[in-house]
């Protein structure tokens, strides 16, 4: 049975634990990422891509508060963008670009977050399935990108790109 025909408001109730399956199992504690997957955590694990329970990072309240208001506003963005609709256009403009407030605001956090534990940030990119060519330089600073756990990253702005 599906979802909704267990419960047709199963939408609107909390979501359940993230399951053991999708938790990051590496022991060594590889660089972490802040990447928005419509999920209350978007931090996870550069290398299995598994979540990272914030706590095993150990950080502040307050930085928990920023990583939460980040982590709307992405989502509020992102979803403009999925709609395909009235706002998809402008809603990629701001997610694409590097000194506007969502991706700035991100990468305050993955600053405060590297404090911690090695973080980089996520960066937004429409990959058409056919025609998407990855990116050779930051969207960022411009410099070329390299490979690190088989993601395109710059180090010095701390943010990985799609690459496929």
């Amino acid at each position: 049975m599906e979802p909704d025909e267990l419960d047709p408001y199963w939408k609107l109730r909390p979501p359940s634990a993230t399951p053991e399956a999708e938790l990051c199992k590496c022991a060594d504690r590889p660089p972490i990422v802040l990447q928005d997957h419509l999920s209350p955590n978007p931090i996870v694990c550069l290398r299995c891509n598994g979540e990272i329970p914030p706590e095993q990072i150990g950080f502040s309240a307050e930085l928990a508060e920023r990583i939460a208001f980040w982590r709307n506003l992405h989502d509020a963005l992102f979803i403009l963008w999925l709609d395909s609709s009235d706002y998809e256009s402008w809603a990629r403009a701001r997610l694409e670009d590097p000194k506007g407030r969502v991706n700035v605001q991100g990468l305050e956090v993955v600053q405060e977050l590297n404090s911690h534990r090695r973080t980089y940030y996520w960066w937004f990119q429409n990959t058409p399935a056919d025609d998407f060519l990855p990116s050779s330089q930051c969207p960022r600073c411009s410099a070329c990108l390299v490979e690190r756990f088989g993601r395109l990253v710059c180090e010095a702005c701390s943010i990985i790109v799609p690459n496929g």
